[in-house]
This record gives C-alpha cells, structure tokens and sequence, in this order.
C-alpha cells in the first residue's frame, strides 16, 4: 500500500481538514469542548508518531474516526479509573484522619515514595501501571509483553510489600 503522508505537509493538511469534525463528533458523545479537543489533539500525535509505517486498509476518514473513537474510550475508562482512584483515596484519606487527625498528607507521600524505592524496578512498574496509570491486568500484560497472570502477581506483591513497609514504619500507618 501506498505511504499515507508522503509529507508534514501532507499531514498537516489531513489535520486542518479533520480536527473540527473529529472534535464535533467526540463532543457529541461526550459534550464537553475541552476533553474533546485533547483527544482529538491525543489521536494525531498518535498517528504522527507512527506516520511512516502507517498502512491503511480502509479510507483515511474511516481509519481517523476510528482512531478518535478508541482514543476517545480509552480516554473515558482512565478517566473513570482516576475517578474511582480519588474516591478510594478520598476514603482512605477519611480513615486516616479518623485514625490520627494530626498526621500530615505531606508525610504519607514521603513514606510512599520511600517504600515504593524499595520495590524491585519490573514490579514498581507494573504497580504504578495499575494503581496510578489506571490501566488493568490485560492492558499491562499486552503493553510489557508478559502474561496476565505475571502482571496479577506482582501487583498483588507490590501492594502487600508496601502494606508491610508502611505499617511497620513507626507506627504511622496502623
């Protein structure tokens, strides 16, 4: 098949050509301007970087609002995933104070990063993926090429290395 932009200006043109109606259609499903805009923004970059092996079976118009329409689901379920995050945090938060008024949030973020350094490099990833970057077993497995189950195992190691880290420091966390 043919090299889709044989040019920047080529893209460039695609770009100027489709970025408005790609934004109106993700507002339409999502109906908020600026989110839209970034995953619209997130979809080029995307195909930017990937411009010279890209290979298009379909239209170029088919092939971009499919792209927008992953990147826009992809968008939701972290987004759905930092919310959840946050309410989890939020209660977390609440026992804490429940627990020990006095104790400062400042310091529950230096223990963390303390006792995150102490976690062999692969699992820390795999850990920060998860809990941080919201991105589930499957999407870790496929993106570091390992198993689902290698994944489930070191989260699981990760979070019970880091429960025993912070509970035994001082007496901070029980």
């Amino acid at each position: 098949m043919a090299k889709v932009f044989k040019s920047d200006q080529s893209f460039e043109e695609v770009f100027k050509e489709f970025f408005n109606p790609l934004v109106n259609y993700v507002n339409s499903k999502i109906n908020n301007w600026e989110d839209s805009r970034e995953i619209v923004q997130n979809t080029f970059l995307k195909i930017w970087e990937v411009r010279e092996k890209l290979d298009i079976d379909t239209s170029l118009k088919s092939y971009l609002y499919q792209s927008t329409k992953n990147g826009m689901i992809d968008f939701i379920r972290i987004k759905k995933r930092n919310q959840t995050l946050k309410e989890q945090i939020k209660i977390g938060s609440s026992e804490i104070e429940e627990k020990d008024e006095g104790l400062d949030v400042y310091i529950i973020r230096q223990e963390l990063k303390k006792a995150l350094k102490t976690l062999k490099p692969k699992n820390k990833e795999i850990f920060l993926l998860h809990k941080v970057e919201g991105l589930t077993h499957n999407e870790i497995a496929e993106f570091l090429d390992i198993s689902v189950r290698s994944v489930e195992d070191n989260v699981k190691r990760a979070t019970l290395a880091l429960r025993e880290i912070l509970t035994e420091n001082k007496g901070v966390f029980k």
